[in-house]
């Protein structure tokens, strides 16, 4: 019997990044290149679970008093760390000059948070290591 992988949707979340963000013509070219859907999400999709985000479900509101960071994000689905996908992805991004603060890779933790968890995580990472915003 052969067991049955689900791939990850390719897909890249983004928070706080738009049409008028530097460097997003850069960011449509690296996510056409790599076949990866740019889904903008918002604070009406901040209760939704990141992997059903990702997957093209409808988002869902968080309860009251949830908020999360101002600081853009981008979270990216279906590239791989082992076969250089996501690295090629974010150096174009780089090259093209699109600077998004928090970034992150969905992984099988990540993908059942809610938006909020996991901007709200990786916000604190960043202050953390020493990031401005």
């Amino acid at each position: 019997m052969k067991a049955y992988v689900s791939a990850e949707p390719r897909c890249a979340l983004l928070w706080r990044v738009g049409p008028g963000t530097p460097g997003y013509g850069a960011l449509e070219l690296a996510a056409r290149r790599f076949r990866l859907r740019l889904r903008a999400v918002g604070v009406q999709d901040l209760g939704a679970r990141v992997g059903a985000l990702c997957a093209g479900r409808p988002g869902k509101a968080a309860p009251l008093g949830v908020s999360a960071p101002a600081l853009p994000a981008l979270i990216v689905s279906g590239l791989r760390q082992d076969d250089g996908s996501l690295a090629q992805f974010l150096e174009q991004l780089q090259r093209g000059g699109a600077n998004i603060p928090l970034r992150a890779m969905v992984t099988p933790t990540s993908r059942d948070w809610t938006l909020a968890e996991l901007l709200n995580e990786l916000a604190r990472e960043h202050s953390a290591l020493g990031g401005q915003g």
